[in-house]
């Protein structure tokens, strides 16, 4: 057996200078899997967390999402890229690790080596041939300090690092702000930003020691992840905390279905890593606890974290007007200039930020191939900083799609040399009719294909599945260039790329102002998800466009398919959706002609003092033989409108909605909606007055 004697003494004098200097750092260690293995298992370092899906690692986890693995803290951690280089998970064990402690990367030597985590990212019936992304990372890995392999260990070169020291103030000020949550007035929530290993789950815990006489929950997806949390708290009141502790003290964990469910009294409610909680649960917690302090970790990409951060913001600020906000920065479970964080940053591009330059040259679009991008850094960085800032569900996880993934492909615009617009685009279908029999049936759903599956089981046509179709990933737009017809055109310049496809269109949280561009771009919605987007609790939306004449005839039959179901839909399911978004849907439903009995009944039932539940049938009725008759209304019309008679809201509900002051108040905006509605009906059905 090898002697791994040289080895232990260089990560032992590695470690305590790391102590010394309150850092942390990636050891590379590269060889065969045997070798590797080896090496792991006789390493004498405490309190080490192993995450490797193989059994010759002793007590080795593979959590299956990387959330399971936030909110912990190891002296040391082994990553066990034999398993899958799965970067998220290798991105959330680096916030795991404390300061003095070493991230040692298990890799294979082979170029042949044929990475597991590959699968995951590849749709059915693709195959990747060359990973650029583990070209890419295995080629900056050469570069790090700590490289060890299976023939050669480093001679070891003392850097005598001063001891530094760690700035708590930003912790502190936290920890204060959080108390004041809990004994200042109510309905103020708190929300909490941070990058791993900046003392958010410590300062709930440090919180809840001074809090002693309230009664605290802490609700997260996972209950080891808070337990950072309660090793405060017993810390601070010296009293010691089981390994897998769920209540302690003045503070208890619970999950958040359990919270919904049983909806348990307390004093004060914290929410931790709320960014891997659904919104549309997160809003439902707002309205049952009056004092809530939500704390998410941010994932490193400039604008990621933040972008949910900010979003989930700009609905708490327009309902708390006194809403707290705190990010902290300051690094608390190591110093400053770590040594870990700065080479997962750049392995992982997490420091990329766009760069955004103004310019009066001409747009210029191009396709970029996976080539081009893994030997250009520079524009790799800003396509990731871009996707980023454009998109709050940016991941490690989309570089390596990006990077590998054989179904996509990358279109650009640039602006004198500047990247001002990015657009992914996923070729998917050209399935075997065998495989879309199975699926038309539900018997099967083939990884990947997303756009092409939806569409062969709305058509119940198999042939949507054996054609091609292309459906947009993301597109992102630089801020500069918002509202200048730059993503239009991306998307006109990539629909002329589109080689042999059918149909070509994407899927969204819907929301008014993202239904009006892909409507605006020829776009038509045939699907609304009856269930919310668990990032933005909004419904996803399905748009397509005919890239043929076949599959024309198909998207308006799919329509108005759509458009009747919507209509009864709106009566049920759909009766609490934002009537802007309706507002944006009806004018582009199709039209059909209204009998002559309707106009007849309109004209006679509209010329007398109506009311609300006599107009209501009929003009229901109108309303779906016309949907664009709404179009050109004023928004306070259209929403008395929508509201009412679409969606047939309940009066007491819509008077507090629309705070209006009765009754009274209602009918009077009401038969004034409906007459200036009506002036546009005749109108467009050439009734004369």
């Amino acid at each position: 057996m090898q002697d791994f004697k040289p080895y232990n003494e260089y990560i032992a004098a590695l470690c305590n200078e790391l102590t010394l200097a309150k850092h942390r750092q990636l050891v590379i260690v590269q060889g065969s899997e045997t070798w590797c293995y080896q090496f792991a298992s006789q390493l004498a370092l405490n309190n080490t967390y192993v995450l490797s899906a193989s059994s010759q690692l002793a007590n080795s986890e593979f959590p299956k999402h990387a959330h399971q693995i936030l909110g912990q803290e190891f002296q040391h951690a082994i990553f066990d890229g034999f398993s899958g280089l799965y970067v998220d998970k290798l991105a959330a064990l680096v916030g795991t690790v404390k300061a003095g402690g070493v991230l040692i990367l298990l890799l294979p030597e082979d170029n042949h080596w044929q990475d597991p985590a590959l699968t995951s990212i590849t749709s059915y019936g693709e195959e990747i041939t060359h990973s650029f992304f583990n070209q890419r990372f295995f080629t900056k890995l050469k570069l790090q300090r700590h490289y060890f392999t299976e023939h050669s260990v480093p001679v070891y070169q003392s850097v005598s690092p001063a001891t530094a020291e760690i700035n708590y103030q930003q912790q502190q000020a936290c920890v204060e702000q959080i108390i004041k949550t809990a004994t200042g007035r109510a309905n103020r929530p708190l929300v909490i930003s941070a990058d791993r290993g900046r003392g958010k789950s410590a300062a709930l815990g440090l919180a809840a020691a001074n809090l002693q006489d309230k009664k605290i929950l802490i609700c997260t997806t996972q209950a080891k992840a808070v337990q950072t949390s309660f090793k405060h708290l017993a810390s601070e009141l010296g009293i010691t905390k089981e390994q897998n502790c769920k209540q302690l003290a003045n503070l208890s964990y619970i999950a958040p279905d359990s919270l919904l469910d049983e909806k348990p009294d307390c004093d004060l409610l914290f929410v931790d890593e709320a960014a891997a909680i659904p919104v549309s649960i997160l809003l439902q917690i707002l309205k049952s606890y009056p004092r809530i302090v939500f704390a998410s970790t941010m994932v490193g990409y400039e604008g990621n974290g933040r972008g949910y951060t900010l979003r989930f913001l700009h609905y708490l600020r327009s309902q708390f007007k006194s809403l707290k906000t705190i990010t902290l920065e300051e690094p608390i479970r190591f110093a400053k200039r770590d040594p870990l964080e700065n080479s997962i940053r750049e392995l992982l591009l997490l420091d990329a930020k766009y760069l955004d330059t103004h310019s009066s040259k001409q747009y210029q679009f191009e396709n970029i191939s996976k080539e081009q991008l893994v030997v250009d850094e520079q524009l790799l960085s800003q396509i990731m900083a871009l996707l980023a800032l454009a998109h709050y569900q940016t991941t490690v996880n989309d570089l390596r799609q990006l990077l590998d993934a054989p179904e996509l492909q990358l279109s650009i615009c640039k602006q004198e040399n500047t990247l001002k617009a990015v657009c992914l685009v996923a070729v998917e279908g050209g399935l075997t009719t065998e495989i879309a029999e199975q699926v038309k049936t539900g018997k099967r759903r083939p990884h990947g294909h997303l756009m092409a599956q939806t569409i062969t089981q709305l058509s119940q046509n198999t042939e949507d599945l054996c054609k091609r179709s292309a459906r947009v990933v993301r597109i992102a737009v630089a801020p500069e260039c918002h509202q200048q017809g730059v993503g239009s055109s991306l998307l006109n310049y990539c629909e002329k790329q589109l080689d042999n496809c059918d149909y070509f269109g994407a899927s969204f949280g819907a929301n008014a102002s993202l239904v009006k561009f892909w409507q605006s771009n020829g776009f038509k919605v045939i699907k609304l998800g009856f269930s919310h987007d668990k990032a933005t609790a909004e419904h996803s939306a399905l748009v397509i466009k005919p890239l043929t004449r076949q599959a024309r005839h198909s998207v308006t039959q799919l329509n108005n398919e759509f458009k009747h179901d919507f209509s009864l839909q709106l009566l049920g399911h759909f009766s609490h959706l934002p009537w802007q978004l309706i507002a944006e849907l009806l004018p582009h439903f199709s039209q059909s002609e209204c009998p002559a009995a309707l106009l007849t009944r309109a004209e006679r039932l509209l010329n007398t003092e109506f009311t609300l539940f006599s107009a209501q049938p009929l003009l229901w009725q109108l309303f779906w033989h016309t949907p664009i008759s709404l179009h050109l209304l004023n928004k306070d019309t259209k929403r008395i409108l929508i509201r009412l008679i679409l969606q047939q809201t309940g009066i007491e509900h819509f008077i507090n909605e629309a705070s209006l002051s009765g009754k009274k108040a209602l009918n009077t905006q009401f038969k004034t909606a409906v007459q200036g509605w009506y002036a546009h009906f005749k109108l467009l059905h050439n009734i004369d007055n």
